[in-house]
């Protein structure tokens, strides 16, 4: 597997967005929401979507924050399940200053999530 956050890694658009919504399961932490579901490829590696609304903060901070979960996803990903698509949404109040603090973050969510391949 690729250690790269290519186009393989990422949801495609809006149709798998909305499919992730509306069939996935929900889990809350304090900075983060995740919905995950099985994709249309089982065998593949999980992808990641990201949603981040302008309530968390100016552009720059947003985008920091988006390249900090996208990080943390690419280093773990090949310790979560095959065939997820997860979708992150970060919410208001997420001031992350390091990428652990992130990966922490968002490895307690898939453990929770039962995402994190034994």
């Amino acid at each position: 597997m690729s250690s790269r956050f290519g186009p393989e890694a990422r949801l495609g658009g809006r149709k798998d967005y909305r499919r992730v919504f509306a069939d996935g399961r929900k889990f809350v932490g304090r900075h983060i929401i995740l919905w995950s579901c099985l994709n249309e490829a089982p065998d593949s590696a999980a992808r990641l979507g990201l949603s981040v609304s302008a309530k968390v903060g100016n552009a720059v901070l947003r985008n920091r924050l988006k390249r900090l979960v996208r990080e943390s996803f690419r280093l773990n990903r090949d310790r979560l399940s095959a065939g997820r698509d997860i979708v992150v949404y970060l919410r208001p109040g997420c001031r992350w200053e390091k990428r652990q603090q992130a990966e922490s973050e968002l490895l307690e969510l898939c453990h929770k999530a039962g995402l994190v391949a034994a």
